[in-house]
């Protein structure tokens, strides 16, 4: 690690900054402007943490709070050597299994497991989770989706596991089920809809640094949906909506 020799400036005044990262991007029109206003706050942040401050507890539900010696201190220690901010480690990603069982109304289309015959397809045994159609699944991949989801969640009944269009999340489909947030393609059931969690990004984070790389790591992800043909359609409480089209 070097160091410089001055404090540079800091981005927020005071000694001790509070604030919430929930509605922060609820103003963005598209994947590449909630990117770029992500990138500015995780650039903030490694600047707070070069200007010396630190966060007072780890980051959660998107709540910062920060703090850093007094103007009093700061004129007493005077322009000792401030370490340059570390790149930082985002928290682990564990990814999530979302269960989707929507009762189909008048008009929905509805899923038929044996029109998706390219979908890895798996239902409950004595012995747990197994697949019984479609491709293989990982051993890992199957062994998080039982460890996940429960028998009483599941039933005796067919489940088509969907991964996500980026990153490593899966959902497991009813057959019967409504297609209001997936779609069959060419034999393969797909994701019509996902979500970018932006209020949840930095959670866990013990450090500044930590944040940075958390919300960098939103960044990248927002535009690896739009490369992917994703476009935003919504945005509300740090919850981010995409949709792709069939």
């Amino acid at each position: 690690m070097t160091a410089q020799l001055s404090r540079p400036p800091s981005p927020w005044p005071g000694s001790r900054h509070e604030t919430e990262h929930r509605w922060d991007l609820d103003d963005v029109a598209t994947l590449a402007e909630a990117a770029a206003r992500v990138r500015a706050l995780a650039a903030d942040l490694r600047a707070a943490h070069a200007a010396g401050w630190t966060l007072a507890e780890p980051m959660r539900d998107g709540h910062l709070v920060a703090t850093r010696p007094s103007r009093r201190q700061r004129a007493r220690t005077g322009p000792d050597p401030v370490p340059l901010p570390e790149p930082g480690t985002a928290p682990a990603l564990g990814w999530r299994v979302r269960v989707v069982d929507e009762p189909p109304a008048p008009g929905d289309d509805v899923l038929s497991l044996d029109a998706a015959p390219g979908t890895p397809v798996v239902a409950l045994d004595r012995g747990g989770l197994v697949r019984v159609a479609g491709p293989d699944l990982p051993a890992d991949v199957l062994a998080e989706l039982g460890r996940q989801v429960s028998a009483g969640e599941l039933g005796f009944r067919r489940w088509g596991v969907v991964p996500a269009r980026i990153g490593p999340g899966r959902d497991l489909v009813a057959d019967g089920s409504a297609l209001r947030v997936h779609a069959v393609m060419g034999g393969v059931l797909v994701r019509t809809l996902e979500g970018l969690t932006f209020r949840h990004a930095a959670d866990r984070a013990a450090t500044l640094p930590d944040a940075a790389a958390a919300y960098e790591r939103l960044a990248r992800a927002a535009e690896a949906m739009a490369a992917a043909g994703g476009r935003l359609t919504d945005t509300d409480d740090g919850l981010l909506q995409v949709r792709y089209g069939r």
